[in-house]
């Protein structure tokens, strides 16, 4: 018996439609784009292209009409060429960003309960703390994590407070109330700072990143030897975070109030 009496049309024609961006030279691509390339009536390319949309594998631009991978594909089984495809055009931000702080910056994302320092770009001192792209970390006690903690669901949050945390080091906070208070300050002010609660001598900085449906998707974040950290106004750092946080968040499609 056949099998292409299985094969469902509707959906090879949604993978064709996303499979278009691999050879694309650009990265936004227009309703008549879609349907020339795939070689789809246009009617049904806008039919296509609003489910994928709903679902977050497409994204709009509301400047141009044009559409762009979703960020739905990171929660492919961790599929870094996706993570890379999404956010490539994003590291010369964080790239100036270390020139301009001379400081490690990463960017992270929220895995299940977990941090996970996903790109990396490094100040190149033997001093600083060494992060790998890929280790995950937690959320309770790193400003990444705590930034990307404040901006979920009231329902998380408590999941993630009710459950026993652990102390890293001596100023590691792990009290809920204490950090609920933190997470409603940090939502307000728009960053997190720790010192010295995940590694004994090592603070960080970080503010968060939206995509084109407004949520927080990722966190910048820069980190240090505390003694630099305070050798300097704590604006310094957050004033430029913000800046190219607003950057990379205008690269994955999200254009504030309009």
């Amino acid at each position: 018996m056949s099998s292409q009496k299985y094969l469902l049309t509707s959906i090879i024609n949604a993978m064709r439609i996303l499979n278009l961006y691999k050879t694309s030279k650009s990265k936004e691509l227009s309703v008549t784009d879609i349907s020339t390339r795939a070689d789809l009536p246009k009617s049904t390319a806008h039919r296509l292209i609003t489910t994928l949309r709903r679902e977050g594998f497409l994204s709009q631009n509301p400047r141009n009409g044009k559409y762009r991978l979703g960020l739905s594909l990171l929660t492919l089984g961790g599929v870094i060429s996706v993570h890379k495809e999404i956010y490539r055009d994003t590291f010369p931000f964080v790239e100036q960003l270390v020139r301009e702080v001379d400081e490690t910056c990463h960017i992270c994302l929220l895995e299940e309960k977990h941090l996970v320092f996903y790109y990396r770009e490094n100040r190149n001192e033997p001093e600083n703390l060494v992060t790998n792209e890929g280790r995950k970390g937690p959320i309770h006690c790193t400003s990444a994590g705590l930034v990307l903690l404040a901006y979920q669901d009231p329902a998380f949050k408590e999941q993630v407070l009710s459950n026993p945390l652990r102390s890293y080091t001596p100023h590691t906070v792990t009290n809920p109330e204490e950090l609920q208070t933190r997470l409603d300050s940090i939502e307000k002010e728009g960053f997190a700072v720790c010192d010295g609660e995940y590694y004994e001598g090592f603070s960080s900085v970080a503010v968060p990143i939206r995509d084109y449906s407004s949520n927080v998707v990722s966190s910048l974040t820069m980190i240090c030897p505390t003694k630099r950290l305070k050798a300097k106004e704590i604006s310094f750092y957050v004033n430029r975070l913000k800046e190219t946080a607003d950057d990379i968040s205008e690269e994955l499609g999200y254009y504030g109030e309009l």
